[in-house]
């Protein structure tokens, strides 16, 4: 039985559902070869799973087209008989090529001003896109129309299938649902999972390539059409109408939408080409982003007191994979003061759920209540108009994981670099303790809880210092009403940084011991991850794989893992003894000692004749008749110091402060790339991909150039006597 320990309600929050949705992966997520074909095709099937119960509908053609396109003065010229007979040649061909130049030579002059390009044998040129290639897409007529797929420009996709035994839905008697239904209406056969997942993908991309609060699709079955409006709630799906029988409701579409402005197309107008900035400027701004010369630029304006800011920098360099959940995304960026650029800054944004509060509040009291190491806030806020919409459709009585959404942007005046670009082990561990004395003053002072400790989330600064970023999941602990709304479906959490009793029960109670987890797994990843050692390269993936990434969807549909990760705690063997370092640091022991409290969390608890037997020897040492350290050696002892070194951060951060005073950390031994692939993705999306992933050093953009910093490695610090790690008094504990 395992045991675990939990603070009380007061000071815990509820861990979201592990199973329900793909955690979000912003910067770590990877890119994925178009190659091989089956790759593609279970992609589709992932997708289509992540997002099951995230469709609303059926909604009616002619409801849907007033509620989400508005009408233009104009009217098309409704199809002629020459026409309608054409478009009824497509809605009979057996095949996708067959509909093809029917379906284009009757509808594209309903698409006034944008180009209808056919891009069934064009696919996307990227290779993170799997060679996509919707049947069409429209594009606005400006300048060059490109022949293939392009994700960046695409205003609309429409996919064609021969079948309606394609159609991803189904539909049901709209009376009786009053308009909408909170009841999965997915089809659950092998083919329309595929297309739903494809369908996805096309939405997915064009989230990521632009700057969109939204997107709508066509899917056309045979002589059955579907119109589609997606956001990052889910998607609303109308009824399937006949296309032929019933050709003004698409027609109307097209025309509806063609006529649309750009925002009412679902653009961010927030965010735009840097038009204003002077050749000189733009050439400043990429000088001290340390982007390549010609790279694009954009405005990205950021909530500030009563207006906005505005920042320049390039377009999002990672891809988020996943239509639902977060999607947080970061960027470098600069202000212009005057007309000459600032200093650098960091850009976030991510979709919050309504009624949860911002990163920015969360700041902003971590400032008023004096907590060290955290980024500084410049500025931020929602997006005005920046809400999701897919909701509205929910019944309220019914339970649904459907949100309402806000895109949340704010800038820290602070960019530092990644964590795993330690210059040495000595700078890493210092980097995690000040994280981590950021973490527990927050707990301490300011009662907020991180909920989100990853190799993602602590950065370092130029002087070789820790800072702890990325507080968009923390809650207040002595809010009561943010820990309900804290159960939501989304998941808390980076999947190899999450503790193991999270993911081995979802819904558990997330508490600081799960932060304080979440800190040793930082640690131990990057060491497995990054740092030179005389194991073998296929022994090492496995390893780092089977310890941090291991999952499997249970009974109820729910993804768990973590098993392996308790095991090892149970063992005292946390990172596992077989893996050693090329250059000895002292690194290794001191993760160990820090695993080693763990022991008592997920190992078997004090069996009733060890309790005897303590008090028994407890009583004896009272008498003076034995000596104490006796005790220290028992279970219960070892147990009941494990669990009380869990209750907060203090002796975890006396033990890396004390592990810093060793005279024998090595100068340089930083990992100056990664030495195994680690996949990015959703969970299932990580275990397709495993054979087809980028390393990171394909994947940086420039845009996300380290900071840079001298080459001296940190001070070396005064020599002093080394605690023994293995210690079973208070100050530390025996791994057994």
């Amino acid at each position: 039985m395992t045991s675990t320990h939990e603070s009380s309600p007061e000071e815990a929050a509820r861990a979201a559902n592990v199973g329900s949705t793909p955690i979000v992966r912003r910067s770590r997520t990877a890119h994925y070869n178009c190659a091989p074909p089956p790759l593609q095709e279970e992609m589709k099937t992932t997708l289509a799973n992540e997002t099951k119960g995230r469709y609303v509908g059926p909604v009616h053609p002619s409801q849907f087209l007033d509620d989400y396109l508005l009408r233009p003065n104009s009217t098309p010229t409704p199809l002629s008989k020459e026409e309608l007979e054409t478009l009824k040649t497509a809605s009979e061909a057996k095949s996708e090529p067959e509909m093809y130049k029917s379906f284009k030579e009757v509808l594209e002059r309903f698409a006034e001003g944008m180009k209808f390009v056919d891009t069934s044998s064009h696919p996307a040129t990227d290779a993170s896109d799997f060679g996509l290639k919707p049947d069409f897409c429209l594009y606005e007529n400006v300048g060059e129309v490109p022949k293939a797929a392009d994700f960046s420009a695409a205003e609309l996709c429409i996919e064609l299938k021969p079948s309606v035994s394609y159609d991803p839905f189904k539909d049901f008697d709209l009376k009786k649902s009053k308009g909408g239904s909170n009841d999965p209406f997915e089809t659950d056969t092998v083919i329309a999972n595929k297309t739903r997942g494809q369908i996805t993908s096309y939405a997915i991309r064009q989230f990521n390539y632009q700057h969109r609060f939204f997107a709508f699709s066509v899917v056309v079955f045979g002589n059955h059409a579907r119109l589609l409006r997606w956001d990052r709630g889910g998607a609303v799906v109308s009824t399937g109408f006949d296309y032929v029988k019933n050709s003004n409701l698409l027609v109307d579409f097209l025309w509806r939408f063609s006529h649309l402005p750009r925002v009412d197309r679902g653009h961010d107008p927030t965010v735009s080409p840097a038009a204003l900035l002077s050749d000189e400027e733009a050439q400043t701004v990429r000088e001290v982003l340390n982007l390549k010369a010609g790279t694009a630029l954009f405005e990205f304006k950021v909530p500030h007191k009563h207006g906005y800011k505005s920042f320049y920098g390039p377009h999002f360099p990672y891809p988020v994979r996943s239509l639902i959940g977060r999607s947080t995304r970061t960027v470098p960026v600069c202000h212009l003061v005057g007309k000459k650029p600032g200093k650098k800054a960091f850009l976030k944004e991510y979709w919050r759920p309504a009624g949860v509060r911002g990163e920015v509040e969360v700041y902003e009291h971590l400032k008023k209540c004096d907590v060290p190491h955290i980024a500084p806030l410049w500025c931020g806020g929602d997006v005005p108009h920046g809400g999701t919409r897919t909701h509205e459709r929910i019944k309220p009585k019914d339970s649904s994981p459907v949100m309402h959404l806000c895109l949340h942007r704010l800038v820290l005046d602070f960019v530092g670099c990644r964590l795993t670009e330690f210059k040495c082990t000595k700078e890493l561990a210092r980097a995690v303790l000040h994280a981590m004395t950021a973490h527990w003053q927050a707990y301490k002072r300011a009662r907020i809880l991180h909920r989100d400790v990853s190799v993602d989330n602590i950065r370092i600064d130029e002087d070789g210092n820790g800072v702890m970023i990325d507080w968009e999941l923390a809650i207040f602990l002595d809010d009561k009403s943010d820990n309900n709304l804290s159960r939501r479906h989304d998941r808390t959490g980076t999947w190899q940084f999450i503790s193991a009793a999270l993911l081995m029960k979802p819904g558990h109670l997330h508490v600081l011991q799960d932060d304080i987890e979440s800190f040793v797994h930082v640690l131990g990843w990057t060491a497995l991850s990054y740092l030179p050692s005389p194991m073998g390269l296929n022994e090492r993936t496995h390893l780092v794989s089977s310890l941090y990434d291991d999952s499997f969807m249970n009974e109820t549909g729910q993804e768990q893992g973590g098993g392996t990760k308790a095991v090892y705690f149970k063992s005292g063997d946390y990172p596992p003894k077989e893996f050693t370092l090329t250059e000895p640091s002292p690194i290794l022991e001191l993760i160990r000692t820090l695993a080693s409290p763990f022991q008592a969390r997920y190992g078997e608890p004090p069996s009733e004749e060890d309790k005897k037997t303590f008090e028994f020897l407890n009583a004896l040492v009272l008498k003076g008749q034995i000596d104490e350290k006796i005790l220290y050696t028992q279970p219960v002892h070892r147990h009941k110091l494990g669990m009380g070194r869990l209750s907060s951060s203090e002796w975890f951060l006396s033990i890396i402060q004390d592990a810093l005073k060793y005279p024998d950390w090595p100068v340089e031994d930083g990992g100056a790339d990664r030495l195994i692939a680690i996949i990015g993705g959703t969970t299932r999306q990580r275990q397709l991909a495993t054979k087809r992933i980028r390393t990171e050093s394909q994947l940086l953009s420039a845009s996300s150039g380290p900071l840079k910093r001298s080459n001296t490695s940190p001070p070396p610090t005064p020599q002093d006597k080394r605690t023994r790690l293995d210690d079973n008094s208070d100050g530390g504990i025996t791994r057994g």
